[in-house]
């Protein structure tokens, strides 16, 4: 049930797709698109559909054919099917704008089709693998091959129309047809062949071209199989048809009455037949219906042979009786029946057997009729296309076979070519010239053999003007024969039908003679009339028309005229054609056109010729004004720059002379005055006074930008605002040098400091103009002076000998590289002069090297500080990013420049004209990228002084991010390595003193976070800092041992600090007051309560434990490999034990026996507690303390007065249990 459900939604799909697939029912080429889209979603899953659709049988016909499927898979009373197109006619849907091309959805719809053969599987799939692999590819290849004519599969593979072509779907589509290719049944294999489905020569080339790349030799080897099978079954259905039709004359022609005999028994069994069946007939069956049909067919052609069989043996005398009549009526028969065809494959074949007829007519034509060019590209047709082609072709093979003779100095060969040259020009003369050529519709003459303007002149001179003597006769001969053959033929002809053609000679002797009979003497009269009125009216004619035959001489003169104005008109055309090029800035167009007045040269005595070369003259001179003008200007492109250099070296090597020159006329002279520096184009090449005039204006440029900052800055000092300045610039551009005087104040600005940062913003200005000059001009210098120095190998070439620089001062060889050494070069480096002092200042520092000021050298002394002092972090960072792109500027241009070089010079380590620029800009990123690093570090280290003074946190982060950010954006660390170890240990030595500050008003708590701060810093964050410092610079280790050795330093002072501190805390907390008494406590006394000093010894200890413990954790000091909280509680411990033995032999002499027992069971009860803490020296020093104590109560050597001293220890530990539980593990 599931399974015809998802059938019936099949079927909706598919109808819903079709409808919308025709383009003449209101769909557009975005519906049809989006219904293909959604129909392969469908089928394919990628809308969401989870199960693989099922189809009826009868759907995918209708699917692949449309309304075209066979009538059995189309529901006869469904009229919404009518009129459909499928997939494969909307394959091949053809443009509407009658291109021969494909619309849009074609593409689309073979890409479907594409997909539903090869990308959906289902259960029906072929084993073999890249056989079917859906029940879809099964239809599809059951089709017989005329339906494939619907997807225009030659259009898609021709790929010719881009837009709507498919040719890898429709290629793998024509792969998979011909490999596995199945009769009707969709069971037995069905082979074909490429022209069975390709009938366009194109598209098999292409298609052979790309088999071989994108198949495999298995799938080859099968299309090749089933080509073979293909073109066995055609050859045997061809010999079958040939026996039988054999057969048919043979029984309809020959052996006297017995094949009329055959042919009466065979019409009286087909009658006895058509009589049994006649009543079986159904007008429904259409079987029927075709094989009545196939009988009376063979029924008249048996009626023809058996007309033909009684008249055998007869001589005919009537046109209509004769053989050659009966042969045209039959073929004429067969004619009228091949136009009305049963089936499609019958229209198709005949369909294809016309235009195979009408394409070997086509080759025919196209080929050369005397049988001398036999290539398989030649194209006669073609020929007759590009006539003026081929003879401009022609003029110049001769022209240079001319020159070739002339320099060789045969005068016979020069004659011959001369007089082939004179031919050809009366020859195009004849056609109307070249100009007239070019249009097809004026054509006069013809190079193809069968059109009425077939010229054999023409022929000869275009297709064979290279062929000798000997190949024309041959070819003669080769014509004569075949003439001699159709001679032949038609001799045949009479001799066949000589009867034939004798009646006729009598019949029309017959009807002379009956005409005149009829006629009589009344044609004579009536003719003699005639001759008559035919005197009279020349009488009259002659009478009125004198006039006009007076005047026929000047007619013929004007006619004559009139045609020798067409054979010269491309010449007098040519001054208003070069205007026309000259307006448009064609110079190059205009130069060709000018080289057709050259024929006329200066002995020419036509005064109409001789003006027309004179405005054309004229016309060159004012292209040579104009190209030298705009190679001047500086705001023309690269590539049109280029292109009038050589447009204007063209130009020159037609030495048209000049005019005379009139006073005062520089731009007429070729003199053109860039910023104070005059140049004279025409003293030089184009290409290098190109490259003067373009280093004139970069010179002038250069120094218009120093002119702006400097008025500028006498602007924002003067009071204005730097917006104020900026659209002042803008509006009239640079002024004129305003002169700084050493008397000017500032004006209102003076109250406040905004117009030092107004300078410094034009200081970073200028230097991004100035970049940004060099980034234009410099290559465009640089493709300049490579033109000039290629000109100059030419020139060189074409004289023979290398170019010497000359000796005497008119720079008369003056090379491209002296240009760059002269102009160029100096301009450079005053730009990076320039660029060097607004983003470094002039300021000297120790060492360094001063920046020369470029301007403000005369401003006020206050101007003058800001022009000269260093730009702020901000600024720097900008201006060095672009000094950075300024050197990979010069970097890239100065292997250009260096290629200038003449090959005079032998030396191999010269430097290029750019290469002093680029180390002075070098510096420059240099020392700006040191000011980075410097300025970087003093901002971190005055973070990191201010975190650490205030909040006791040494920001060894900052310091990192610091140094990651350098690493980013320093282009030359290396150069920077000094900078980069001093700015870490300036960080690290701020940050100390930072935290030293924090502590020095604080207590224990700020010194032991202090320590944690530098314990953390030794441990971890050093080794993140040492790897950043590693990426800038090679010497990282120094500078690890210098910022450990700070950092260790603060952190042992703060350590020893604090411990210092507990040591004094501790001192006061150990006195043992009741040792002052005269009698020690009472037994009960002591029983009761802990005693106070040990309770205050311990009570220390315990609270410098649990401040170590939370400041530094179990953190292991760098120095001696052991924890703070060991360290501390060993100090503290001492401290307390040292403390209380101190106390205790101050007062041994005034120890009583009592006060020397209870003191020996606590200092027993001490040790036993602190023992772990303790060192040698100091436990061995409390148990001195303990032994004297014991000897004066009185016990011996420690438990040696019995039970009472260990009862005593055990409540002592009783009392005491809260402090040994906090001094444990």
């Amino acid at each position: 049930m599931a399974e015809e459900k998802n059938a019936d939604r099949s079927s909706i799909e598919i109808k819903t797709l079709l409808r919308k697939l025709h383009p003449d029912r209101g769909s557009n080429h975005r519906d049809r698109v989006r219904a293909l889209t959604k129909f392969r979603n469908y089928v394919l899953g990628g809308g969401g559909n989870s199960k693989k659709p099922e189809f009826y049988d009868d759907d995918i016909p209708l699917l692949l054919l449309g309304s075209a499927a066979p009538p059995q898979y189309i529901d006869p009373d469904d009229e919404t099917l009518v009129g459909l197109y499928g997939l494969l006619q909307a394959c091949g849907t053809p443009a509407s704008d009658d291109s021969h091309g494909l619309k849009r959805s074609a593409r689309p719809a073979m890409e479907l089709t594409k997909q539903l053969l090869f990308d959906w599987k289902d259960e029906t799939a072929s084993k073999e693998p890249t056989g079917p692999k859906n029940v879809i590819a099964n239809s599809f290849l059951s089709l017989p091959v005329k339906y494939y004519a619907h997807m225009q599969l030659h259009v898609h593979i021709r790929g010719e129309d881009t837009r709507a072509a498919a040719q890898e779907e429709a290629c793998q589509t024509l792969v998979l047809l011909l490999e596995h290719h199945l009769a009707e049944d969709g069971e037995k294999p069905s082979p074909c062949m490429v022209d069975d489905v390709l009938h366009n020569p194109k598209a098999q080339q292409v298609f052979e071209l790309w088999l071989p790349r994108h198949t495999t030799a298995a799938q080859r080897d099968k299309i090749k199989q089933n080509s073979t099978a293909r073109e066995g079954e055609i050859s045997v259905q061809q010999r079958q048809d040939a026996l039988l039709k054999d057969d048919y004359f043979d029984d309809a022609g020959g052996g006297g009455g017995g094949g009329a005999a055959d042919l009466d028994d065979v019409d009286h069994h087909e009658a006895e037949d058509e009589s049994e069946s006649s009543a079986a007939v159904d007008a429904d069956d259409a079987i029927a219906v075709m094989r009545k049909r196939r009988k009376e067919t063979a029924k008249e052609m048996k009626s023809m042979a058996r007309d033909g069989a009684h008249q055998n043996h007869a001589t005919a005398v009537r046109w209509e009786d004769s053989q050659l009549a009966r042969e045209q009526a039959a073929r004429a028969a067969m004619a009228g029946k091949t136009g009305k065809h049963e089936t499609v494959r019958d229209s198709q074949e005949a369909a294809k057997e016309e235009f195979e007829r009408q394409d070997e007519r086509s080759k025919n034509l196209a080929r050369d009729p005397l049988g001398i060019i036999q290539t398989p590209d030649f194209n006669l047709r073609d020929v007759d296309k590009s006539q003026a082609e081929l003879f401009e072709q022609a003029l110049l093979e001769i022209q240079e076979e001319l020159q070739k003779a002339e320099a060789a100095g045969d005068e016979a060969q020069v004659a011959k070519i001369a007089q082939q040259k004179e031919s050809l020009e009366s020859l195009i003369d004849r056609m109307g010239g070249i100009e007239a050529m070019e249009n097809a519709a004026n054509l006069k003459y013809s190079v193809l053999p069968t059109s009425p303007l077939f010229d054999p002149r023409l022929f000869l001179t275009l297709v064979h003007r290279g062929a000798d003597y000997n190949k024309l006769v041959g070819s003669l001969d080769r014509l004569s024969s075949k003439t001699e053959n159709q001679v032949e033929q038609l001799q045949n002809l009479v001799r066949e039908n000589f009867p034939l053609f004798v009646r006729c000679a009598e019949g029309y002797e017959e009807f002379r003679r009956t005409s005149q009979n009829i006629v009589g003497m009344g044609v004579n009269e009536r003719v003699g009339k005639l001759e008559a009125v035919a005197e009279t009216a020349t009488f009259q004619a002659r009478k009125s028309f004198k006039p006009l035959l007076d005047n026929t001489e000047e007619v013929r003169k004007v006619q004559s005229a009139m045609a020798v104005l067409n054979r010269i008109s491309p010449i007098l055309q040519t001054p208003a054609l070069m205007r026309q090029h000259l307006e448009n800035r064609r110079y190059s167009q205009a130069l060709k056109t000018f080289r057709r007045v050259l024929v006329v040269d200066d002995t020419c005595r036509i005064e109409l010729l001789n003006r027309v070369k004179a405005q054309a003259e004229d016309c060159v001179r004012q292209a040579r004004h104009d190209l030298e003008r705009r190679l001047a200007k500086d705001n023309v492109p690269e590539d049109d720059l280029l292109d009038g250099v050589r447009d204007l070296g063209e130009l020159l090597e037609l030495d048209v002379a000049n005019k005379a020159r009139k006073s005062g006329d520089h731009d007429e002279e070729g003199i053109f005055d860039i910023g104070g520096t005059v140049i004279k184009v025409r003293d030089h090449p184009p290409a290098l006074a190109c490259l003067l005039l373009q280093a004139a204006h970069f010179s002038q440029k250069v120094k218009v930008i120093v002119r702006t900052v400097m008025e500028s800055s006498q602007r924002i000092f003067s009071g204005e605002s730097m917006s104020k300045v900026q659209m002042a610039d803008a509006d009239t551009g640079a002024a004129e040098d305003l002169g700084f005087g050493t008397g000017q104040s500032p004006g209102k600005s003076s109250n406040n400091q905004q117009w030092k940062y107004d300078v410094l913003d034009a200081r970073v200005l200028s230097t991004i103009e100035a970049v940004r000059l060099a980034r234009i001009w410099l290559p465009r210098l640089v493709r300049v002076g490579e033109a000039a120095r290629e000109d100059e190998k030419r020139k060189a070439a074409r004289l023979g000998v290398k170019l010497k620089r000359s000796k005497n001062p008119t720079n008369e060889f003056l090379t491209p590289f002296e240009v760059f050494l002269t102009n160029v070069a100096p301009t450079m480096m005053s730009l990076l002069e320039h660029v060097a002092f607004c983003s470094l200042g002039s300021t000297t520092r120790s060492g360094g090297k001063e920046v020369t000021m470029t301007f403000g050298k005369n401003a006020n002394d206050k101007l003058r500080a800001i022009l000269r002092s260093p730009l702020p972090p901000a600024q720097s960072n900008k201006v060095g990013k672009e000094i950075a792109d300024l050197v990979e500027i010069i970097s890239q241009n100065s292997g250009g420049a260096n290629s200038l070089r003449p090959e005079s010079s032998t030396s191999m380590f010269q430097l290029s004209p750019l290469d002093e620029c680029k180390t002075f800009a070098e510096s420059a990123v240099i020392t700006i990228e040191k000011r980075r690093c410097i300025y970087a570090f003093d901002v971190c280290a005055r973070g990191g002084t201010n975190r650490a003074s205030g909040s006791g946190k040494f920001d060894a982060d900052a310091l990192l991010n610091c140094l990651r950010n350098l690493s980013e954006q320093l282009s030359r660390p290396d150069q920077c390595d000094t900078e980069v170890e001093k700015g870490c240990e300036l960080v690290v030595r701020r940050c100390c003193e930072g935290l030293a500050s924090y502590v020095r008003d604080r207590g224990d708590n700020a010194r032991l976070a202090a320590v944690s701060e530098c314990a953390d810093m030794i441990s971890v964050k050093i080794k993140e800092v040492i790897s950043a410092v590693a990426k800038l610079t090679n010497n990282h280790q120094a500078v690890e041992e210098i910022i450990l050795e700070d950092v260790v330093g603060l952190e042992s002072a703060m350590f020893e600090e604090y411990l210092e501190n507990i040591r004094q805390t501790v001192s006061g907390s150990v006195r043992i007051g009741w040792l002052d008494q005269d009698a020690a406590p009472s037994k009960d006394e002591s029983s009761q309560t802990f005693p106070s000093y040990l309770c205050a010894s311990l009570l220390a200890i315990v609270r410098c434990r649990a401040q170590v413990e939370e400041c530094l954790g179990d953190r292991v000091r760098h120095v001696e490999g052991v924890t703070y909280q060991n360290l501390s509680m060993t100090t503290v411990a001492e401290g307390v034990v040292e403390g209380i033995c101190k106390e205790v032999t101050k007062r041994k002499l005034n120890l009583k026996v009592r006060q020397a027992d209870t003191l020996a069971n606590e200092l027993e009860f001490l040790r036993n507690t602190l023992k772990r803490f303790l060192g040698k020296d100091t436990l061995g020093k409390l148990e001195a303390t303990l032994h004297m104590v014991s000897s004066k109560a009185g016990r011996g050597r420690d438990y040696q007065g019995g039970p009472d001293g260990l009862a005593a220890l055990e409540e002592l530990e009783r009392l005491g249990r809260v402090y040994v539980l906090c001094l444990g593990d």
